[in-house]
């Protein structure tokens, strides 16, 4: 099922838990039904869950991690009953390439998915298994390339002590087939900016390669502990600003802190390449209602 990265607006949502059963999942399949039939996405988004220790000193999570569905047993009930476009990702650090490549000829022909965004390892304190994710890149082009398989890999805008810059990651992952990437959840649209200016001076190969900006709408101030916990860089500003509401208002104030986000990136978009495309990440029980009027407010995610 085709789908175009350029410019376009995606529904990232978490398969159901494995004890949710039948009922889990026909809730999760109304969900996306709800939200795709305004026409506001142009694809969703399955995200692959694992346990694993929290990123960052300052994250925590109130709840244990339960065992989900598989994102392309999701996936393949959404492009067959839905008609929607599917991306699925992957960590490719837990298994040999030979096993990857198992699994990506399964996700093709078995479940009809060709959208595939490879994750690299949570962190870099052991040695995994798997191959990095630019190597995992090349294979599955080389085995499947002519099978209209399209590859994304994500990106982390303003990467903390790293001695290689964001942009020359990319770079590499572009040269090694990578056809789009995907930010992790970003609150400050400086991040974004300054990525762009590295990867203009940086990474001729990348800069042309799609780029989907991913946002997330805050429903009340303890999820940004549960956001640290997954890395995201969560300003101190931004907290600051929620805290000056009562919950009750938080997320409609966060609804346009991300608006506001949006509007500065588009103002600020090069001249050249492609245009920026949107991940929507809601994390936690954000309402369908909510999420359709958080689409209301970005003036760059309704297709036109």
């Amino acid at each position: 099922m085709e789908w175009i990265p350029n410019g376009s607006t995606i529904l990232e949502i978490v398969p159901p838990t494995l004890k949710s059963g039948l009922e889990g999942l026909h809730r999760r399949l109304s969900k996306v039904r709800r939200l795709i039939d305004g026409g506001d996405f142009d694809a969703v988004n399955i995200p692959e869950i694992h346990d694993e220790e929290s990123r960052n000193d300052r994250g925590s999570r109130s709840r244990d991690c339960s065992p989900r569905m598989q994102p392309r047993e999701l996936g393949r009930r959404i492009q067959d009953e839905l008609g929607c476009p599917v991306i699925v990702n992957h960590v490719v650090s837990f298994e040999p390439v030979e096993q990857l490549l198992d699994w990506a000829k399964e996700t093709i022909h078995a479940h009809g998915i060709r959208n595939i965004v490879l994750v690299g390892a949570p962190h870099d304190r052991r040695r995994w298994p798997g191959p990095p994710v630019a190597v995992a890149n090349r294979a599955l082009k080389d085995q499947f390339g002519g099978e209209g398989l399209r590859i994304g890999n994500i990106c982390i805008p303003g990467r903390d002590n790293s001695p290689i810059s964001e942009a020359l990651r990319m770079e590499e992952k572009a040269r090694m087939g990578a056809d789009f990437f995907s930010t992790q959840i970003i609150f400050d649209a400086q991040e974004i900016s300054s990525l762009q200016v590295d990867l203009e001076r940086q990474a001729p190969s990348a800069r042309d390669v799609p780029l989907m900006v991913s946002l997330c709408p805050v429903k009340k101030i303890g999820q940004l502990d549960f956001l640290r916990f997954l890395g995201v860089r969560v300003p101190d500003s931004l907290e600051a600003l929620l805290s000056t509401v009562p919950e009750a208002h938080c997320l409609d104030l966060s609804l346009k802190i991300l608006g506001e986000i949006q509007s500065n990136l588009i103002d600020q978009q090069p001249d050249h390449g492609p245009p920026l495309g949107w991940n929507i990440a809601p994390v936690g029980p954000i309402p369908v209602s909510d999420i359709q009027a958080l689409m209301q407010l970005l003036p760059g995610s309704i297709p036109s």
